[in-house]
């Protein structure tokens, strides 16, 4: 195959997401004289957005016009970029998105037409699709990208053929943490500074996160460490927004409005990661949490709900601690445990700091990747090629 591979990805917004910061780190790392990238989006993020990060390396970005409204608009523009970009590779990094990688490359004539399922098959985003986009989405591309081998498992339990998966692991940039300069606000900076130990807990607010298990288990932590606070940090999302109010409300029925903080929106997690003593993940369901490898790579030790590719990362009782979805009690306890014991903690972020720096780098990552798309169009192109007399 020809250099430079031209490659396009499709992904809904580009704010500062777990997947689309994933989409970021990885197209960062590739070798910009061996890879032409690009990107489409679709909609427009509430926050800070990453194009002018993906623009200063390289990277075009092309925005869907907002007259381009309906499956039918966005087909065909679509299949326009596609035809005038001629893309080796068109790479869906949002689940509902597949089917415009997968159909209309096909149309456009794309050799190559990879989705991606970047959570449970049980998420309520995916769950939420009519049955026939569902279908779609996963079997229109010619490959599924899934970030956890937990999510490989439920594709094949649904008799999805193994050889259209492809597991890549998230990744987190360790000098890209260290250089980030932490921007808060002032009443954040207050309580950080004001406070002996933060545990924090970082992402969108939404029921699937399962914030109210945090604050039932900080309310009985903070009890009895009166020199910690705990800290959320995250946004309502659009069509769930009422879910705030349900953390606010849980937060007063504890009588914890000044224990337990909403911080909001942080353009800069990795940064904040390191005025953490602990960090939780409560989720109900998971596929591979961006949020934990960026506390690993802040030498910070992780308690975590043991679900979906979580355990592929935590490793229990060496990176951080896992606990039972739901179990307030054992949460509480697991991070009762690591304040108590700051050298544990301390081995434990240490441990962790090391895995990620060993196992989840970004070259690692872009290597794989990229490397995979070599190898299904150089086999395209022997399957292609005629046969010797």
């Amino acid at each position: 195959m020809n250099l430079p591979l031209k490659l396009l990805y499709l992904i809904g917004q580009l704010g500062l997401g777990g997947s689309e910061r994933q989409l970021s780190l990885l197209l960062t790392h590739m070798d910009r004289s061996r890879y032409e990238r690009a990107v489409v989006v679709f909609n427009p993020s509430p926050h800070y957005e990453l194009t002018r990060t993906l623009e200063a390396a390289g990277v075009q970005v092309h925005a869907i016009p907002r007259s381009c409204q309906g499956i039918a608009a966005r087909s065909a523009y679509l299949h326009r970029l596609f035809r005038e970009l001629r893309p080796h590779v068109v790479h869906s990094w949002t689940v509902h998105d597949n089917p415009y990688a997968g159909l209309v490359g096909w149309l456009a004539g794309v050799p190559l037409r990879w989705g991606s399922l970047r959570d449970s098959l049980s998420a309520t985003g995916f769950q939420s699709l009519p049955w026939g986009l569902r279908v779609l989405s996963l079997y229109s591309p010619m490959r599924i990208v899934v970030n956890a081998n937990a999510i490989a498992q439920e594709l094949k339990a649904r008799k999805f053929p193994a050889h259209r998966i492809f597991t890549l692991s998230n990744c987190v940039d360790t000098a890209l943490e260290r250089k980030e300069k932490l921007e808060i606000s002032t009443s954040l900076e207050q309580v950080i500074s004001n406070s002996k130990h933060l545990v924090g807990l970082v992402g969108n607010l939404r029921p699937k996160k399962n914030h109210i298990m945090f604050i039932d288990a900080l309310s009985n932590v903070l009890h009895v460490n009166t020199d910690t606070r705990g800290v959320i940090v995250g946004q309502p999302i659009p069509g769930e927004e009422s879910y705030l109010e349900r953390v606010r409300a849980r937060i007063r029925e504890r009588g914890m409005q000044e224990r337990i903080i909403l911080a909001g929106f942080c353009p800069n997690v990795p940064a904040l990661m390191h005025t953490f003593d602990v960090v939780c993940l409560t989720s109900n369901y998971e596929g591979s949490p961006n949020v934990i490898l960026e506390a690993m790579a802040a030498g910070r030790p992780v308690v975590a709900t043991r679900v979906g590719g979580v355990p592929e990362l935590v490793r229990d009782g060496l990176t951080g601690l896992l606990v039972e979805p739901g179990d307030a009690d054992g949460l509480a306890a697991a991070v009762k445990k690591l304040l108590d014991d700051p050298a544990l903690a301390e081995r434990m972020g240490r441990a962790a700091r090391e895995t990620v720096e060993r196992e989840h780098t970004c070259t690692l990552a872009a290597h794989r990747l990229t490397q995979a798309y070599h190898h299904a169009l150089n086999a395209r192109a022997r399957l292609r090629a005629p046969l010797s007399v």
